[in-house]
């Protein structure tokens, strides 16, 4: 069940025993056919690393399942939105995911986001459903690495703004803030999860701000609040030894 066409791994190898048939065996196979998408459209990012690999073959079945049907969301939004070689269209991009969850947006236009933010959509369990393309312009994680990790794994930012981040998400869930403006300013997130696959461990910092918030409804029930669509912008600003030696506040 294995698509071996990318070529990037070698299937006969130790490393990869146990993942020819099942769940992981899908995963994989997703894994590939988004790599080959995101290649066509020149999106830097690796398909996996071997930690992860051991990290699937670790998980148990439900977590499995879990990260085999977000794949199958992913892949079916970038098919549905022609996804190639041509200059991506982070909007339509958007509006195709928001459309796949049967997510509407209400008082936001879309023409008032920049090509450059990232766009993330998000369940009211605070659940990533999508995440635009541009973000891999900051991450250094492969695509398995960030399917079977936690974000806290990953990543680390300074705990005042992760606190204000909930707030600011519970006001948009709760139907009480009344306007779209995030209002956190500038700061740095970094990466903290050595994958193994460069000696030493290079992590990247980059700079985050947050623009925009906006609540999702469901396209069935005219007023009710299912989940929250963020903008940002990032910018990577070191990389390896810079990248540990800045302090956060």
């Amino acid at each position: 069940m294995m698509n071996v066409s990318v070529n990037y791994h070698n299937p006969t190898s130790n490393m990869y025993a146990g993942l020819e048939y099942g769940i992981a065996a899908e995963i994989i196979q997703q894994i590939n056919e988004i790599y080959y998408i995101l290649a066509k459209a020149s999106v830097p990012v690796r398909p996996f690393t071997p930690k992860a690999i051991q990290a699937l073959k670790e998980a148990d079945e439900i977590k499995k399942l879990r990260i085999l049907q977000d794949l199958t969301n992913w892949k079916n939004i970038l098919v549905s939105a022609n996804v190639g070689i041509e200059k991506v269209d982070e909007k339509q991009l958007a509006a195709k995911a928001l459309k796949y969850f049967n997510f509407r947006l209400k008082d936001h236009d879309w023409l008032e986001t920049c090509g450059d933010q990232i766009i993330e959509i998000y369940n009211p369990e605070g659940i990533q459903l999508y995440r635009s393309l541009n973000f891999f312009n900051t991450c250094g994680y492969s695509l398995l690495d960030l399917c079977v990790n936690e974000w806290f794994v990953l990543w680390e930012r300074p705990k005042a703004i992760i606190q204000r981040i909930h707030d600011v998400v519970g006001q948009v869930l709760t139907g009480t803030k009344t306007d779209t403006a995030v209002g956190i300013g500038p700061h740095l997130i970094r990466e903290t999860f050595d994958d193994g696959t460069t000696q030493p461990f290079q992590p990247r910092t980059a700079i985050v701000e947050f623009c925009n918030v906006c609540p999702t409804y469901s396209n069935d029930l005219k007023n009710n609040i299912i989940g929250f669509v963020i903008t940002s912008r990032g910018k990577l600003v070191s990389v390896g030894e810079e990248a540990t030696a800045i302090d956060f506040i």
